[in-house]
């Protein structure tokens, strides 16, 4: 069986309900793909550079490096075919992900879409290894455990409300760039409310993160 990286990007685990509620998802599908991790990392600077280094020369790199970490991440081992991994989680941009999927139900915008997934076999490989070396990511018999507590204890807040109101002010900025002031309030207060652990700077620079993405 196929193991791969799927990590909890950082809008899903600031916006604590939306992680719970994908963490939910997969356990609904347990028949297809099985957690064997659940570890809360704090990516370093070194370790996001490596996982993207794939796009070191493009101009969206340094977005991706800051993105990862924004905030710690989730990361799970995860096994199953990877093809039916990534086909559950939908296309990488927000916008362009199918309803039913996961990005399409709880991404922002962009590639603000709350999770990761390797995407391939050998990719998978790379990541975990990567992953295991500089984030000591390892096997957890106790997995599934961590995840059912996880969603107990966030699953209650979930409020899609909230969701479509920030892809609602990412399009208003996507047409009108010069209310980016004024965006970025409303980010905040959303924010505010999504983000029930994070303190106000980590919410103002996750906000910039958004920006920026929507802006590139």
């Amino acid at each position: 069986m196929e193991r791969s990286l799927v990590f909890l990007k950082p809008d899903a685990v600031l916006r604590r309900s939306v992680g719970a509620a994908i963490l939910q998802e997969f356990l609904r599908n347990s028949e297809t793909f099985s957690i064997h991790s659940f570890q809360e990392i704090e990516v370093s600077e070194e370790l996001a550079k490596k996982h993207y280094q794939e796009h070191a020369e493009k101009p969206f790199f340094p977005w991706l490096v800051k993105s990862l970490r924004a905030s710690p991440v989730i990361a799970l081992i995860m096994e199953g075919e990877i093809q039916k991994v990534r086909a559950f989680l939908g296309a990488t941009f927000v916008q362009k992900a199918e309803l039913n999927s996961i990005r399409g139900k709880y991404g922002v915008w962009g590639g603000v879409n709350s999770v990761h997934a390797s995407d391939g076999v050998e990719t998978g490989r790379r990541e975990l290894e990567l992953w295991k070396k500089l984030a000591n990511l390892q096997p957890d018999p106790e997995a599934i455990v961590k995840v059912q507590a996880y969603i107990k204890q966030w699953i209650g807040s979930l409020n899609h409300g909230n969701i479509q109101q920030l892809r609602e002010v990412c399009r208003t900025l996507a047409e009108n760039p010069n209310l980016k002031k004024q965006i970025y309030r409303q980010l905040i207060a959303i924010l505010t409310e999504e983000c029930p652990t994070a303190s106000i700077k980590t919410i103002q620079n996750f906000a910039n993160v958004i920006l920026e993405n929507v802006l590139l």
